[in-house]
C-alpha cells in the first residue's frame, strides 16, 4: 500500500486553502519541511539566481517508492493524514498536500527519489502541466529540483525583493530550520559559493546540542552568555537561551520561537518575553531569545495561515504565564548570581577634569564642542565666535516664531537643562535633543548634497550576526555608503565596518547602529523611509551631547544659534520637545501679576 493517499473531499474542503508559495524562501522552507518529515539527517541545499532561476534540494531521508513519486505531485496528496480527525494528532510539520503540487505549477520540476537498499530509483518531472514518470538511478533519499520559478506567472517576479534580500531569506529559513533541529547536518550553497554549514551536533545531550548549534547561527557576540532553560510539565517542555539583563543587543530581530520544531509567529510568546524583562530591560535593547516549545499535537492550531507560519493556542493564557514565568526566574537567578561591582560616582570626577575622546578615527576634524559636550576641546573658530543672539535686539528675517531675542544666558539645571532669559520671560533649551537636531538636519543635508562626510577608521569594528543578517545588511551597503558607513563582509559570519560618518565615532555605538539597521530592514512597508531617517537619527542621537555634559556660555549660545537655523528646531528627530518657553506674561500670571515692565 502507498505512503501517500489523495485526500477525501470531505477533508480537505475543510482546511483552509491558500497561496503556499510567495518567494524562494517560502519554497525552501516547504522543502526544508518534507525532508524532515522524512527523517532526513542530512540536508543540502545549492540556489542560482536567488532561488528563482534553479533551487536543489537533497536528503538522506526515508525516501518514496514508484506509487509515492507518482502520487506526490498531485493536489491535496499527503503522507501526513487520511482523515479530518487526523489533524489534531500530526506529529509532523505538513498536512496540507498542497506544497508540491502548488511548487510544480509555478515552476518547472523534477523529483528524484529511492528507498533505502532499493534497486531502482524512480524520476517524476512536471512541467507547463505535463507530468512524466519512470526509473532513475538509485540514491537514498530524495531530492528536489526546483527551475524557473514563475515562469509562467511573470508578474509574481515582479513583486520580489532585490536578489540580496531574496538570498537572505534563504539564509534566514534555513538558520531557523537549524536551530530547531541540532542534529541535522545542513549546507547551503549560493551561486555555486558555500554560505552556511551546519555540522550534527551529537553529544547525546539534546540540550548541550542545541546550545551549541545556537551559538553557530547567531555567532559568538549575539550567542554568548545566553541562560539556559529546560523544563518538563505536564503537556509542554520548554527549552529557551535568553539574553541577560546586561547583554541584549539593539535589534529585536534575533527571536525565534518554535512549536514543535516549527518556527511560528506568535504575538503571545513574545508578549510573555518582553513581560519577564520588565522595567529592568534597558532603554533601547532588546532581548535574544530561542524558544523551543514541545507540546500535544491538539494544544495548538497550525492551520491558521497557509504558510503555516501562524499557530493558536487552546490555552493563550497558560502558555504567557509559562514563558513569562520560566524567563523572569532564569533572569532573576543570574542576577542575583552577578558579582557585585562598584564604579565611581560621575560627581566624583572634577568639573575641569579632560575627557579623552576615543581613538577610533584616523584622521580628520572633530565635531563642534556643542556636539560632545565636555568630551572634546572647543575649536578655535568656535572661541571667536560673536556672541549675535545675546546682544540681538530683532529676530532675524524668516527665524521661527520661538526665537524671540535678546537672549540672556543664565546656566545650566542640572547640566542637563540650558536657561535663557528671553524678552523679560524664560526661555529653557534640553540640551541634548537641541544638539540632537541640529545634527541630524545637518548630516542630511549633507545626503541631499552629494553624501555624507565619512572618516575611514584605524581599526575595523568587527560585527558577529547571523549571515541572514549579514547578506540583509551587505544589500543595503549603497545605501549605507551614502550616509557615511562602510561595510564589507568578513569570515563566516560577520562585518567589519571600515568607515563611519564623521560625527560619529564610538566604537560600541557603531554595533548598535547596525542592529537598529537590520530592524528597519525586516519591515519591507517601512523599509524604504525608515532606513535613512532611523540611521541619520541614530548617528545624531549618539554624536549629540549629553545630559549631564557641563556646557559653558560660549556653547550655549551657538546651540541656540544653530537650532535657530533648523527647519524644525521644536524636537529632536525621535519627537521629543527640545524647548519650553515661559513669556513675561505667562511669568507674571503664575505669580498673580498684572504685567512685568517691558524691556527698552
Amino acid at each position: 500500500m502507498p505512503i501517500i493517499q489523495k485526500l477525501t473531499e470531505d477533508v480537505f474542503s475543510r482546511i483552509a486553502a491558500g497561496e503556499v508559495v510567495e518567494r524562494p524562501a517560502s519554497l525552501l522552507k516547504e522543502l526544508i519541511e518534507n525532508s524532515l518529515d522524512a527523517g532526513a539527517t542530512r540536508i543540502d541545499i545549492d540556489v542560482t539566481g536567488a532561488g528563482k532561476d534553479t533551487l536543489r534540494i537533497s536528503d538522506d531521508g526515508c525516501g518514496m517508492d514508484a506509487d509515492d513519486v507518482r502520487l506526490c505531485l498531485e493536489r491535496h496528496a499527503t503522507s501526513k493524514l487520511a482523515a479530518f480527525e487526523d489533524l489534531d494528532r500530526l506529529h509532523t510539520f505538513g498536512f496540507r498536500g498542497e506544497a508540491l503540487y502548488a511548487i510544480a505549477a509555478v515552476s518547472k520540476v523534477t523529483i528524484t527519489s529511492a528507498q533505502k537498499d532499493a534497486k531502482t530509483g524512480w524520476r517524476v518531472t512536471s512541467e507547463g502541466g505535463k507530468v512524466t514518470n519512470g526509473p532513475a538511478p538509485v540514491v537514498p533519499g530524495t531530492t528536489v529540483f526546483v527551475k524557473d520559478l514563475f515562469y509562467n506567472t511573470p508578474a509574481r517576479l515582479e513583486f520580489l525583493k532585490s536578489d540580496g534580500s531574496e538570498r537572505s531569506r534563504l539564509a534566514a529559513v534555513i538558520e531557523e530550520a537549524a536551530l530547531a533541529n541540532p542534529g541535522v547536518r545542513f549546507t547551503y550553497k549560493s551561486e555555486g559559493r558555500q554560505v552556511l554549514r551546519f555540522e550534527p551536533e551529537d553529544s547525546g545531550d539534546f540540550f548541550q546540542d542545541f546550545d551549541m548549534r545556537a551559538a553557530a547561527v547567531l555567532g559568538d557576540d549575539l550567542a554568548g552568555g545566553l541562560l539556559p532553560i529546560d523544563v518538563e510539565r505536564p503537556g509542554v517542555r520548554v527549552r529557551m537561551l535568553v539574553s541577560p539583563y546586561d547583554k541584549m543587543p539593539s535589534s529585536r530581530s534575533f527571536q525565534y520561537f518554535f512549536v514543535n520544531k516549527r518556527p511560528v509567529s506568535s504575538k503571545i510568546l513574545q508578549t510573555a518575553l518582553y513581560k519577564a524583562y520588565g522595567e529592568h530591560r534597558p532603554a533601547g535593547k532588546q532581548p535574544v531569545c530561542v524558544a523551543l516549545l514541545e507540546l500535544n499535537p491538539d494544544a495548538f492550531d497550525a492551520n491558521v495561515h497557509p504558510g503555516k507560519r501562524e499557530v493558536r493556542f487552546k490555552k493563550d493564557g497558560e502558555m504567557f504565564e509559562i514563558v513569562s514565568g520560566l524567563v523572569a526566574s532564569a533572569l532573576a537567578k543570574a542576577k542575583a548570581a552577578a558579582p557585585i561591582t562598584i564604579e565611581p560616582e560621575p560627581a566624583a570626577v572634577a568639573a575641569d577634569a579632560p575627557q579623552s575622546r576615543p581613538s577610533v578615527v584616523a584622521d580628520g576634524p572633530g565635531p563642534d564642542s556643542f556636539y560632545l559636550g565636555g568630551r572634546g576641546s572647543i575649536p578655535d573658530d568656535f572661541k571667536q565666535l560673536k556672541l549675535s543672539s545675546a546682544v540681538a535686539m530683532g529676530a532675524p528675517e524668516g527665524a521661527p516664531a520661538w526665537y524671540t531675542p535678546p537672549f540672556r544666558y543664565l546656566g545650566q539645571i542640572e547640566r542637563s537643562f540650558m536657561l535663557f532669559e528671553a524678552s523679560g520671560g524664560l526661555f529653557v533649551l534640553d540640551q541634548h535633543a537641541a544638539a540632537e537636531r541640529v545634527l541630524y538636519e545637518k548630516l542630511l543635508g549633507e545626503i541631499e548634497t552629494g553624501g555624507a562626510k565619512s572618516q575611514k577608521l584605524m581599526l575595523p569594528v568587527p560585527i558577529d550576526l547571523p549571515a541572514s543578517a549579514v547578506r540583509a545588511v551587505l544589500d543595503k551597503a549603497d545605501r549605507l555608503h551614502k550616509i557615511g558607513f562602510e561595510v564589507v563582509p568578513f569570515g563566516k559570519n560577520g562585518l567589519h565596518v571600515t568607515a563611519v560618518p564623521a560625527l560619529f565615532y564610538q566604537a560600541d555605538e557603531i554595533k548598535k547602529l547596525v542592529h537598529r539597521i537590520i530592524d528597519s530592514l525586516s519591515d519591507p512597508v517601512t523599509e524604504a523611509g525608515t532606513l535613512r531617517h532611523d540611521a541619520i537619527a541614530t548617528i545624531a542621537c549618539k554624536a549629540a551631547v549629553k545630559s549631564h555634559d557641563r556646557l559653558g556660555e560660549e556653547e550655549a549660545y551657538k546651540l541656540l544659534d544653530a537650532l535657530r537655523d533648523c527647519k524644525d528646531g521644536s524636537a529632536c528627530p525621535h519627537g521629543r520637545r527640545a524647548m519650553l518657553a515661559l513669556n513675561r506674561d505667562e511669568l507674571a500670571r503664575r505669580f498673580q501679576r498684572p504685567g512685568a515692565v517691558p524691556l527698552q
